[in-house]
């Protein structure tokens, strides 16, 4: 392990044991601040549910009054004047009573009275026209939440019904009163607006299926994604509270549900609003643990690069020498505590990479003859058997023939004999390899050959007289003892760092056996007799690319053999 990583190991080691010890006590104390909060929350829920609740049964108590009130009595009992005039007065006093009714308190409401012996009703607000329909329709002995109508405009209004007698609840034509009363929605955000604090919390009623009441400054995007989050959710945390994550941001969610008239009061605040003050103190101190850790590495790195480096870099150079990198060498200025032991290693590395650079040379130039020499055992073999061509032709007293071969062989001896260049490119190899091939036909004349070379591989550069032995071997071996017609497939390719060239043929081929015993004959240190033009090949390839290259004979499809010569493409690695 590094210098550097062991001394900053120790100071997590030192560190983490403060770390945890202060991250307890923040959790408790963040756990202290919400206890707190959620106390003085739930009282605040409980007095202010006790507020709404209390406005809604002081104005339930109209109903009473109303029934028991003299005039109110005279149309529940079908008394009606009959004179036009009496009965206005008597409307008018009926309608003035509702006005004092509904103003008797800072809430604002209406009051409808509908009398359905009579057919009459009248309102605390204007002329009211009684309707049947309508309160079979909307009549409920409970408290709902709808749009009302009062003087052509539309306002939001908890309404309830009281029936008189009760009985009569099941068949409001019975009914001898039925007193409507209206609790506007601005007397709820109105009291939502006093409960909302400093702007850290929004309170809100809420009761499902799109029943809401939002105070007068409410984020009301805010409170519809809370909604849509939490659902019915919302309900359960009464007398709780609950921590919901939204849009990145942590809120405690308060609600309080009332029996009495069926919703919940919420009040949702941002956590991080009230634990600002924890927070900031606890990031104050996870900077200043964090600034000690890096001052701590700080002076670690410094041991490390003024110690621990430069002896790396001594290692480091020792094993560079030791695979063979004779130019390693170390920067002998950047440490002064060590640039003596710098320069007596760059001495010693220059002093053997001089002498082994002079013992590899005396090893390329051996290797060169040994290339020169096994090249030169190839051309004999050729030039015998067009010698015994052009013998034959001219016994037959065909000049023509001896002519073209006198030429074609004359190319054929400068391109092969030409020892000052041991290289050439896949392009001179293949125009090569086709004139011998067509020499070969004039000889034969039942010789057939496709090449197919990957069009990057033309510039490669590859020995001399590569291709040139493997075709002859596949014409003297296979297609001269093959009764009829043959013909010979020469392919080229590179792929995965692989330089891959086939020669097919669909002569008479060889059992497995012989396959087996010249695959191995071609890792023999010595040429096995004088059929040596495959184990060439394959020691020059050896030579030149090392043990991963060299040839493989393998069985034909067509029934002759596939010699197959590889080796590690240098220019891929």
């Amino acid at each position: 392990m590094k210098l550097i990583t062991k001394v900053i190991c120790l100071i997590v080691i030192l560190m983490s044991p403060v770390i945890a010890l202060y991250a307890y006590s923040n959790a408790q104390s963040t756990r202290l601040v919400e206890e707190q909060l959620t106390i003085a929350n739930r009282q605040r829920l409980a007095i202010f549910m006790h507020q709404i609740e209390a406005a809604m049964e002081q104005v339930s108590q109209y109903s009473n009054l109303i029934s028991q009130e003299p005039d109110f009595a005279q149309f529940a009992g079908n008394v009606i004047p009959a004179n036009g005039y009496d009965y206005a007065m008597l409307s008018d006093a009926l309608q003035r009573k509702l006005s004092l009714f509904s103003t008797s308190t800072a809430w604002m409401n209406r009051i409808n009275v509908y009398f359905p012996g009579s057919g009459h009703a009248v309102s605390s607000y204007s002329l009211l026209p009684y309707n049947i329909d309508y309160l079979l329709e909307q009549a409920t002995t409970r408290w709902t939440y709808r749009t009302i109508r009062v003087d052509g405009a539309e306002k939001r209004a908890f309404t309830r019904f009281f029936i008189e007698p009760a009985s009569a609840a099941s068949d409001i034509r019975k009914a001898d009163v039925v007193v409507e009363i209206d609790l506007m929605a601005d007397n709820i955000e109105r009291l939502l607006d006093s409960f909302k604090t400093k702007g850290n919390n929004d309170p809100f009623l809420y009761k499902g299926a799109g029943e809401l009441v939002l105070n007068g400054s409410a984020d009301e995007p805010t409170i519809r994604r809370l909604i849509e989050q939490e659902g019915s959710q919302i309900a359960d945390s009464a007398g709780g509270y609950r921590s919901v994550s939204l849009d990145g941001r942590r809120y405690l969610v308060y609600g309080l549900v009332s029996p009495k008239i069926g919703w919940t009061l919420v009040d949702y605040v941002p956590l991080e609003t009230i634990l600002a003050p924890v927070t900031s103190s606890r990031n104050l101190f996870y900077v200043t643990a964090c600034l000690l850790v890096l001052m701590g590495a700080g002076a670690a790195y410094l041991i490390y690069s003024q110690v621990q480096r430069p002896i790396r870099q001594l290692g480091e150079g020792t094993v560079r020498l030791e695979r063979g990198d004779l130019a390693a060498r170390l920067p002998s200025g950047t440490n002064r505590d060590f640039a003596g032991l710098f320069r007596q290693f760059n001495r010693m590395a220059e002093q053997q990479q001089h002498l082994i650079e002079k013992v590899y040379r005396e090893q390329l130039r051996a290797k060169e003859a040994v290339m020169k020499q096994l090249q030169s055992q190839i051309n004999p073999h050729f030039l015998y058997n067009s010698f015994a061509y052009i013998v034959s032709m001219a016994q037959m007293n065909r000049l023509e023939p001896v002519v073209s071969m006198a030429y074609s062989l004359s190319d054929y001896y400068r391109y092969s004999t030409r020892n000052e260049r041991l290289d050439t490119t896949v392009k001179e190899e293949v125009a090569f390899v086709r004139s011998y091939m067509d020499i070969m036909n004039m000889q034969l004349r039942k010789i057939g050959y496709t090449i197919d070379m990957a069009p990057e591989l033309e510039s490669l550069v590859i020995p001399r007289l590569l291709l040139q032995p493997i075709v002859e071997n596949a014409i003297i071996h296979g297609l001269e003892p093959k009764k009829g017609g043959g013909s010979i497939a020469i392919t080229g390719r590179a792929a995965d760092g692989t330089v891959c060239f086939t020669v097919e043929d669909d002569g008479v081929g060889l059992a497995d056996e012989a396959l087996e015993r010249l695959n191995l004959s071609l890792k023999e240190t010595e040429p096995p007799g004088d059929d040596c033009g495959l184990w060439n090949v394959h020691q020059r390839l050896e030579h030149r690319f090392g043990l991963d290259a060299g040839l493989l004979l393998t069985r034909s499809e067509s029934g002759g053999v596939k010699v197959t010569l590889s080796w590690p493409d240098v220019s891929y690695l």
